[in-house]
């Protein structure tokens, strides 16, 4: 079952996935994009991202075509 929940609360659900606690949100809406970005994201491979990110993403309703996530330097 789809959850809605607030791009706030996405960001810091997915922020805690990652072990992190700082994050910052940039919103496309002309195209419909999200940015998340996460501070320490670059610790992690591209194919673990997707292992921790996908149930999340999975599990919400988005009004987004993609979410994007980025590591905050």
């Amino acid at each position: 079952m789809e959850e809605e929940i607030s791009v706030d609360e996405l960001a810091r659900e997915m922020a805690s996935v990652f072990g992190s606690s700082e994050y910052q949100i940039t919103e496309d809406s002309f195209r419909e994009i999200l940015y998340i970005r996460i501070k320490g994201l670059s610790k992690f491979s591209d194919e673990k991202i997707n292992e921790l990110a996908s149930p999340l993403l999975d599990e919400i309703e988005s009004d987004y075509e993609e979410i994007i996530l980025l590591d905050l330097d």
